[in-house]
């Protein structure tokens, strides 16, 4: 049996989350450098190997080729967001790439495969963005449980102890990117 998890694919940076069950509270879970967030960059080297997170963010602020980041604007455009090494890549399948990513290094650390995901997505996102990254969360290999507003999932995760009996919250997305 697998465990589910929740993914922020963020603009700039993502994050990964579970349910710690002996505490009953959500946990960021790092990276297997122990970082709580991955840059949403991605590098293909000349060679051929797949660079994610923040060596390929530092090769990006170097200058270097063969980088991609803030693909997440893309999502939902079928047309190329970059061509890298002669090979064209969508916001789609850049997005696909980083949630492949974020799923491997997540099994790592916990030890334990991941079978189900819930992926947070900016508000106004639209039916063909939605589509999108579920299209990309497949080609990743993961099962979406839901997709959620980032809004709402930050007000959910406000609201595990701070709920009280008929309660008002307004919820500002502010964003990353």
């Amino acid at each position: 049996m697998g465990i589910k998890i929740g993914i922020d694919l963020g603009t700039t940076f993502s994050a990964v989350a579970m349910m710690d069950e002996k505490k009953g509270q959500p946990v960021i879970v790092p990276n297997t450098q122990g970082e709580k967030i991955t840059p949403s960059v991605i590098q293909f080297t000349d060679d051929g190997e797949i660079i994610v997170g923040t060596e390929a963010k530092e090769a990006f602020e170097a200058g270097e080729s063969g980088c991609a980041s803030v693909f997440k604007r893309g999502m939902g455009n079928s047309a190329p967001y970059c061509f890298i090494n002669g090979k064209s890549y969508t916001a789609e399948d850049l997005s696909a790439i980083l949630l492949r990513y974020l799923k491997e290094e997540t099994e790592a650390v916990t030890g334990e495969r991941v079978e189900e995901a819930v992926v947070t997505v900016p508000a106004y996102f639209f039916h063909k963005e939605r589509q999108a990254t579920i299209n990309a969360a497949k080609k990743a290999g993961l099962k979406i449980r839901q997709i959620i507003n980032e809004p709402t999932a930050a007000a959910m995760n406000y609201g595990v102890n701070h709920w009280r009996e008929n309660a008002r919250v307004m919820v500002y997305d502010l964003g990353g990117g």
